[in-house]
């Protein structure tokens, strides 16, 4: 593994009649020649770019697009050092 970004998966529920949101910690991991989360995996050659989107403070969208859509992760950190290095990774190959 090269590098991980921790990201958020938010699950709603409805609890004695009131709706709850918990939030789950996950992480996409990036490998030589592929990028993982809890539920997929991508080979580097499949992935197209990846952008962050900031909405408040630090929170934001990072965006994997692929060749097989567009797939995003919640995130409270900004995932710079993440997407420079894929762009490394990507320009050597």
């Amino acid at each position: 593994m090269l590098c991980s970004h921790r990201y958020l998966k938010v699950d709603r529920r409805i609890e004695d009649n009131e709706q709850v949101y918990i939030e789950n910690e996950q992480f996409i991991r990036m490998y030589h020649d592929r990028i993982t989360t809890a539920s997929d995996i991508f080979h580097l050659h499949d992935i197209l770019d990846i952008t962050f989107k900031k909405m408040s403070g630090m929170k934001g969208f990072l965006y994997l697009h692929t060749t097989r859509g567009v797939y995003s992760y919640f995130t409270n950190t900004k995932p710079d050092q993440f997407i420079e290095l894929y762009k490394e990774i990507k320009h050597q190959n």
